[in-house]
């Protein structure tokens, strides 16, 4: 996700021609060997940036993008139920089918790469909006062919168009609310993550029971339109400098004299190719050469993969039990029982980082105080991972794994939130880059991981395949204790982040 956006969206206050009738202040710079080109830029208090916006405003742009995540992830996990009746729809075997999965994932994970640019020089408001619809209108082909190559196609151009959720969405949060504000909204963004990925098993497993999987892609298709409405009716252009440049334009055209946004002039200017290049060839640099980068990677990365490759072992576990297809897609309400407890606990750890900066000499956590309770995540995954795989029985009550499969999404939350938040501070205005390494890897994971999960439980048997997850993730739950203790040292000898101006 793109959350370091907002160090180049503008702020501080504009000079503007003095011919402007508007103009609250007045100032030129000379820009290569140009002169007379006016800087625009924020006033203080001035209503149209995005961080002056009223509370009523900002929270109904919160709801737009909560619905536009909620949406798209539960696209996604929904999936793994529907693979129930899918080869039966599209007439096709069961991997061919869940191959939509694995490219609507692979999808989302490449297709950032290439939006970030394109919202550099579009804003945000338009790429949410046309996305929106392409996600909405995608789900007819789904719904009204049984043709399979169309509707992977279908998963393929969804997956690109649904991944402005996961790239842009934390973006928008900080284009409108201050650094001050903003942890606690971004745990709440992370929870809505969670509680999509547990609405598509839940929702869709009973859609599909009842009248039908062409429903599924119909009831789907419904509610990204009503995410699409709402996005045209309440979302507007966060992005600041997209809106200083909008201002800069109309300016030039009613005074005659060029108008420029600060950004713009004080940034070296970079053709689309290059910026793409720049997108696209720092995240994969820093997979190849930042240990931290790398580490992390592989360890949420992993992680998240098993919510997929969940969706298909919890449907296997529980069918012991006669659990009907739309039981079995309940029990991924676990998930966002699991996000809840992460989400409550997330509060503790923002208290453990106020008491590390309270410590510290500078007054600034090191980005290590972000992985405390990820590193406790990390080890509840794998230890509850094993549980449920021995205990998911028919001798055994079903709500004993159901409790360890919550305890297991807790970790997985905890994971994710203490990852993200310690990119964000280790690598500061790089972080982008290295969120988008990381959500590379991760959604590409998770594409792949469906595509032998059915296969791995059934000729390993359930608690061995458990068992075999819970050994990966304890071997790969050594990456935070590890950062914890040497992170410092490893960011001193990066390249990128020793010379960062809060590098500690």
């Amino acid at each position: 996700m793109d959350f370091d956006e907002e160090k180049r969206s503008g702020a501080a206050s504009p000079a503007r021609h003095p011919t402007d009738p508007t103009a609250d202040t007045v100032g030129t710079t000379s820009v290569s060997d140009k002169p007379d080109i006016v800087s625009v830029d924020w006033d203080e208090g001035d209503p149209q940036n995005p961080l002056n916006w009223s509370a009523t405003r900002k929270w109904m742009t919160i709801v737009a993008c909560a619905l536009i995540t909620i949406t798209t992830i539960a696209n996604a996990t929904s999936q793994s139920i529907m693979a129930t009746w899918g080869p039966e729809w599209f007439h096709t075997d069961r991997i061919t089918f869940v191959l939509g999965l694995c490219l609507f994932n692979i999808s989302v994970a490449v297709a950032p790469m290439f939006l970030a640019p394109l919202s550099e020089h579009l804003g945000r408001n338009a790429i949410y909006q046309v996305s929106g619809w392409i996600v909405a209108l995608l789900f007819l082909p789904q719904s009204l062919s049984r043709n399979i190559h169309g509707y992977l196609a279908a998963r393929w151009f969804q997956g690109m168009a649904s991944s402005v959720g996961n790239s842009m969405v934390g973006g928008t949060i900080a284009d409108i609310f201050g650094f001050h504000e903003r942890g606690h909204l971004m745990n709440f963004f992370t929870l809505t993550v969670f509680i999509g990925q547990a609405l598509g098993g839940l929702t869709m497993g009973w859609t599909g029971q009842i009248v039908g999987i062409q429903w599924c892609f119909g009831a789907q298709g419904i509610a990204s339109a009503v995410s699409a409405i709402f996005s045209l009716l309440f979302l507007r252009e966060t992005r600041g400098n997209t809106i200083l440049r909008r201002r800069a334009n109309r300016l030039t055209k009613e005074t005659g004299v060029l108008h420029m946004t600060k950004i713009d002039l004080t940034s070296k200017h970079q053709s689309t190719s290059q910026q793409l290049a720049k997108s696209v060839g720092l995240p994969l640099k820093m997979l190849l050469t930042e240990p931290i980068v790398i580490a992390l990677t592989l360890w949420i990365g992993f992680a998240w993969a098993i919510i997929f490759l969940g969706g298909t072992s919890t449907i296997l576990v529980f069918q012991q039990y006669g659990f009907s297809p739309g039981e079995a897609g309940s029990i991924q309400s676990c998930i966002g029982i699991g996000g809840i407890i992460g989400y409550l606990t997330s509060f503790h750890q923002e208290h453990l980082f106020h008491k590390a900066a309270a410590r510290s000499p500078s007054g600034r956590a090191p980005p290590e105080a972000r992985l405390y309770w990820a590193a406790i995540g990390g080890l509840i995954f794998p230890a509850a991972t094993l549980v449920f795989g021995w205990t998911g029985r028919p001798s055994i009550h079903w709500a004993v794994p159901a409790f360890f499969l919550c305890l297991s999404y807790w970790g997985i939350f905890s994971m994710y939130l203490g990852t993200f938040n310690y990119v964000a501070d280790a690598y500061e205005e790089y972080s982008s880059s290295a969120q988008a390494a990381h959500s590379l890897v991760r959604n590409g994971f998770s594409g792949v991981f469906p595509l032998f999960a059915r296969q791995m439980y059934i000729k390993m048997g359930y608690p061995q395949a458990s068992s075999l997850i819970a050994g990966l993730g304890f071997a790969l739950a050594i990456a935070p204790f590890m950062l914890i203790k040497y992170g410092a040292r490893l960011r001193a000898k990066s390249p990128i982040t020793s010379g960062l101006v809060g590098h500690i």
